[in-house]
């Protein structure tokens, strides 16, 4: 593939794709446990486990749609007829997950066992539809990025404009569900004021703003990224016909490149903590700080500008000191700035809830948080696509949509395994009760939540550090590959067989 420099406007479409992304996990991330558990009534382990049993799906179909993507052939190229079909499934089924029916979430059928599996059930099938549209459109899409350019410093400012583009969405989206769908409280028949954000009916109109972010994001992306199509890399001609053992052989041959492993299990891990930063993030906000929706919002703002600063020096400092030091730097930045807050109030050394100095050490925490994470974003997928050029190199496979399945894949994986473990520590170590109103709670249970939420959440993330500093593919290795690859003969293609 000659390497052809890319558009800003190219930029910039392939980018708009992460706010379909963006909108279905800030949903999901943010709003899943909070809005069963406390709004709808169900039991934070049922929840974790019917987010875990999504993985069941996750398993075979980000692999497989991954080998699949990278073996079609098309008059819409490898990767955008999965860009213009994925987005109307994701939409219709977080739909369905925010609007589970009256009949198992009246309060006399919640509170029995089978009204609990019943919703239980709703929750475990449209997560995996969800879940499954999700890779349809993300995997895709990432191994898009990974073959727009095939220079490492211009597939850097690809991913950092996707980054930039979907952390800054995702953060815009959750400021604009708190000030705009979940904000103010509701007095019950009991006196007692409750957050919006507890209450079922608030969350109907969040979901169809998101559906639509999803559908028309996800489509520019596709129709603005489709004149690149003629330049794109092709799948081979004679390939083996697609199987289940093609993909098990597949993934296997994949994990004996060192670095793509060592880069994918260190990303599981950290992925981990991230997702039990999530899963206990809403109920710090709401029990641990006390904090109103109309002053959550500002964290989530706040998070902006730290991503947008990460993740525009990620592509200097990759080209200053290579990407291996710069990924270690982000997770320990992010790492630290996820707890530091938490840790000194645990300890007596942070200002008291309702103080005028709480929120703005919060939003200065945030910031710090989102820098972290803004650098890590970029460098990971960066790092990816050197493995698939060296891949390609040894093998003579150019396979975008396998690698960066890794990615997706990872990330549901671990998500969903901090969801089961986080609904565990809620219910059988934090024991938060149903219908708990802020500031009414037992110092005990928000002691334990904060011991959650700080150094029980960082575990992860040290050993995603150890095994991201086994990673060695350095700078004059992979322009070696480059050149390698630039000197190679072209090869010749065909289309899927199935």
């Amino acid at each position: 593939m000659p390497h052809r420099v890319l558009s800003n406007w190219t930029k910039f479409f392939f980018g708009l794709g992460a706010v379909g992304e963006t909108a279905y996990m800030a949903m999901f991330n943010t709003f899943i446990g909070i809005y069963y558990n406390q709004a709808v009534g169900l039991s934070n382990s049922l929840i974790g486990t019917a987010i875990l049993l999504a993985l069941v799906a996750d398993a075979v179909s980000d692999p497989s749609v991954g080998i699949l993507s990278d073996r079609w052939k098309s008059k819409f190229g490898r990767r955008h007829p999965f860009l213009f079909i994925a987005p109307i499934p994701l939409a219709l089924g977080l739909w369905m997950i925010f609007n589970p029916p009256a009949a198992i979430t009246a309060t006399d059928t919640i509170e029995s066992s089978n009204g609990q599996l019943s919703l239980f059930a709703w929750l475990a099938f449209w997560s995996i539809i969800t879940r499954l549209a999700l890779t349809l459109y993300a995997v895709p899409h990432m191994a898009l990025g990974g073959e727009l350019s095939n220079d490492p410093r211009e597939r850097s400012q690809v991913f950092s404009i996707n980054a930039l583009i979907g952390y800054t969405s995702g953060a815009m989206f959750t400021f604009i569900a708190w000030s705009v769908f979940l904000s103010g409280e509701t007095t019950g028949a009991d006196g007692v004021a409750v957050s919006n954000h507890l209450k079922a009916s608030y969350y109907g109109p969040l979901t169809l703003f998101a559906g639509a972010l999803i559908l028309i994001c996800v489509s520019f992306c596709a129709f603005g990224t489709y004149s690149r199509i003629p330049y794109l890399s092709q799948p081979r001609k004679n390939q083996e016909r697609l199987s289940i053992y093609l993909v098990l052989g597949k993934i296997v041959k994949t994990l004996k490149n060192r670095n793509y492993l060592y880069l994918v299990v260190g990303f599981f891990f950290f992925m981990v903590s991230s997702g039990l930063y999530e899963t206990f993030n809403v109920f710090i906000a709401t029990y641990f700080w006390e904090l109103k929706p109309e002053e959550m919002r500002w964290l989530a703002l706040s998070f902006v500008p730290g991503i947008v600063v990460g993740a525009s020096i990620s592509p200097k400092l990759m080209h200053i000191f290579d990407r291996r030091p710069v990924l270690i730097g982000s997770i320990i930045i992010a790492l630290f700035f996820a707890q530091f807050a938490v840790d000194l109030r645990l300890l007596g050394l942070f200002p008291e809830n309702g103080s005028p100095m709480l929120l703005p050490a919060l939003i200065a925490n945030t910031f710090g948080f989102g820098f972290g994470v803004g650098m890590g974003a970029v460098t990971v997928p960066a790092m990816l696509g050197d493995i698939v050029d060296q891949h390609d190199l040894e093998t003579g496979h150019r396979e975008e949509g396998l690698f960066y399945s890794a990615r997706s894949f990872f990330a549901k994986m671990s998500f969903s395994v901090a969801f089961f473990i986080g609904g565990i520590i809620l219910d059988y170590f934090v024991r938060l009760p149903f219908d708990a109103v802020p500031g009414q709670i037992p110092d005990d249970v928000v002691f334990r939540l904060g011991l959650a939420a700080g150094p029980v959440m960082a575990v992860g993330g040290i050993f995603a550090v150890y095994f991201y500093a086994r990673y060695d593919l350095n700078k004059s290795q992979q322009k070696e590959v480059r050149r390698q690859l630039q000197e190679r003969p072209p090869l010749e293609q065909e289309s899927i067989s199935i």
